[in-house]
């Protein structure tokens, strides 16, 4: 029998603890993975604004070396989430700032 053909138990796991801390963690591990393997450090982060990762990451190459930065469609979204609400779940479209 081929030897590329043996049956073997896979474990997929690489990370154990809380679902709302896997993202965090994972930021991490990137950024640590790419200053180890390529000399490379992030200067930028991306997120969607309610994002844990940013504060495993921020001070990860000294204070303050990275600079975060919010997805605007998350941002959008959020923004008229909040006005509907404040609006009693009347549907508005709006531009600019909530007032």
């Amino acid at each position: 029998m081929c030897e590329l053909n043996v049956k073997r138990e896979h474990v997929c796991s690489n990370y154990k603890g809380s679902s709302g801390n896997m993202e965090a963690v994972g930021a991490f591990r990137i950024f640590e993975r790419s200053l180890i393997k390529r000399d490379l450090q992030y200067t930028e982060y991306y997120g969607d604004g309610e994002s844990k990762g940013f504060l495993q990451v921020k001070d990860i190459y000294g204070e303050n070396s990275v600079t975060k930065f919010e997805c605007i469609g998350h941002t959008k979204k959020s923004r008229l989430t909040f006005k509907e609400t404040k609006k009693e779940h009347q549907r508005t479209w709006w531009e600019g700032e909530i007032n």
